[in-house]
C-alpha cells in the first residue's frame, strides 16, 4: 500500500473508533445492557485501537523511508511557518472542526481536515511537539486571550516577559562594576582592573493544565461565538496563574516588618525609596500589595490633610504614592499573612522574568469524564509557564500588621 491508502484506512478506522465509543458510552448508562456486552464492546474497542498503532506505525515508516530516498535537491518547499498557519482561516476551522468531533493529535492521525494543525505542531519535519497536550489554538484566540488577560488585573506586564520556545534554559547576566577608570600619569602604565563578572541564570517551566466544559449546543453554533467563550474563560484562568507565579517568587524574598516604634508605614515605604533600593531601581519602582494593604495607605494623610494616595495623571483608575505606581490585588490572591498585609515594593522588570512557551495547547473528548452522561464536550487546555528571578535586591518585602 501507498501513503494515501494507508492514510485512507487510518481515517475510515478513526470514524469506527469514535462510534463505537459512543455506542460504549450510551451503552454504559443503559441497565437494560448486560455487563458482558459492554466487555465485548470494550475489547472491540481496544482491538481497533492496536490496529490504529499499527497502521500509524506503518505509515511513519513508509513517509520515513521516501523522504529519506529525497536528494537535497529534491526535498519539499519549506511550509508556512507556525504563526501563519495559526492566523489563517483554514486553521480555525480545522481547530473548531477537531474540538467538534473529539479529535486530539494521538486520535486524529491521517484526518485530512486536521492536517494543517499536525503541521503547526510538528518542528523540522520530525514528530508534533505537543502531543501530550493537544493541537495549538488559533492565532486569533491566542490575541483574544491577552486582550482579554489586560482587562483582569494581570501581574505579569510588571514583570519581564519572554517568549521561548524550548522548556528549559539560561541566559546570563552581568554584575554591576562598583568602581570607574583609574588616573594615569602621562607615558604611564594603564592598571589592570577587574574582569567583568557573569553570572548563568536558568528557567525551567512547568505544565498548567484545566478541563473546560463545553455544551455540545454551543459547539454546534458559529465558530466565532465558540472561540469567544474560550478566550474568555482562558483569560481569567491564565491571570489567575501568572499572579500566583509572580506572588510565590516574590514571597520568597525574606520579610520584615513595615513599621517598627514610632516609624509610619508612610516614612518606611519613603526610606525604602530613598534608600534600601539603588537609586535606578527606586525611580521605576512599584509598590505592590492587597486590598487590606491599599486600603490602610488609602488612610494615610499629610499635615494639611490631603491624602498620600494621588491619582495617576496619565491612569484615571490608578494611585500613585511618592510618583511611584501603587498596585492591588484582591485579599484572595494575596491573603493577610498572620493579620498582616504584604506589600512588595521595587522595579519588578529587573527583579524576574515570566517565561512562556508559545501557545496554547487544547484537546477535546465527548466520551470521557462527564461528557456523555452531560450532553457536553470536554476540552482540556494546556500552558507552560515558569518565572525565574534575576535580581533580588531589585524588590523588598515588607508586612504591615493591620
Amino acid at each position: 500500500m501507498n501513503l494515501q491508502e494507508i492514510m485512507n484506512q487510518i481515517t475510515t478506522l478513526g470514524g469506527q473508533i469514535k462510534a463505537a465509543n459512543q455506542k460504549l458510552a450510551a451503552d454504559a448508562g443503559n441497565t437494560a445492557v448486560a455487563m458482558d456486552e459492554l466487555q465485548r464492546q470494550q475489547d472491540a474497542i481496544a482491538e481497533m485501537n492496536a490496529r490504529m498503532s499499527a497502521l500509524q506505525a506503518s505509515y511513519d515508516a513508509l513517509k520515513d523511508g521516501q523522504q529519506a530516498n529525497l536528494t537535497p535537491a529534491a526535498q519539499p518547499a519549506e511550509s508556512r511557518s507556525r504563526k501563519a498557519m495559526r492566523a489563517s482561516n483554514e486553521y480555525a476551522r480545522a481547530f473548531c472542526y477537531a474540538l467538534r468531533n473529539g479529535l486530539n493529535p494521538k486520535n486524529a492521525w491521517g484526518n485530512e481536515n486536521t492536517r494543517i494543525l499536525y503541521d503547526a505542531l510538528s518542528e523540522g519535519g520530525g514528530s508534533p511537539v505537543g502531543t501530550d497536550g493537544g493541537f495549538l489554538v488559533p492565532e486569533d484566540i491566542d490575541h483574544s486571550i491577552r486582550e482579554l488577560r489586560r482587562e483582569l488585573n494581570p501581574l505579569a506586564p510588571l514583570f519581564s516577559e519572554e517568549t521561548v520556545t524550548a522548556p528549559t534554559g539560561w541566559r546570563v547576566i552581568d554584575t554591576a562594576p562598583t568602581s570607574g577608570f583609574t588616573a594615569v600619569d602621562e607615558m604611564g602604565t594603564v592598571p589592570s582592573d577587574d574582569q567583568p563578572a557573569f553570572a548563568k541564570v536558568s528557567y525551567s517551566l512547568a505544565k498548567y493544565g484545566l478541563i473546560l466544559p463545553i455544551s455540545n449546543e454551543l459547539l454546534k453554533d458559529e465558530d466565532a461565538s465558540l472561540m469567544a467563550y474560550i478566550s474568555r474563560w482562558f483569560a481569567k484562568k491564565l491571570v489567575l496563574t501568572e499572579n500566583g507565579i509572580l506572588l510565590t517568587l516574590l514571597k520568597t524574598l525574606a520579610a520584615s516588618a513595615l513599621t517598627s516604634g514610632t516609624i509610619t508605614a508612610d516614612s518606611a515605604i519613603k526610606t525604602i525609596l530613598n534608600k534600601t533600593l539603588d537609586p535606578a531601581i527606586s525611580s521605576s519602582a512599584v509598590i505592590l500589595t492587597n486590598q487590606s494593604g491599599f486600603d490602610a495607605l488609602d488612610q494615610l494623610v499629610d499635615d494639611m490633610g490631603r491624602g498620600l494616595l494621588q491619582p495617576d495623571p496619565t491612569n484615571a483608575t490608578a494611585k500613585r504614592m511618592y510618583g511611584r505606581r501603587v498596585v492591588a490585588v484582591s485579599d484572595a490572591q494575596l491573603p493577610n499573612t498572620s493579620s498582616k498585609a504584604e506589600f512588595f515594593i521595587g522595579d519588578f522588570k529587573e527583579f524576574a522574568t515570566m517565561f512562556r512557551k508559545e501557545g496554547f495547547e487544547m484537546a477535546s473528548t465527548d466520551v470521557g469524564g462527564n461528557a456523555w452522561a452531560k450532553d457536553m464536550t470536554e476540552v482540556r487546555g494546556i500552558v507552560r509557564l515558569g518565572a525565574t528571578k534575576f535580581d533580588a535586591s531589585a524588590a523588598v518585602r515588607r508586612q504591615l500588621t493591620l
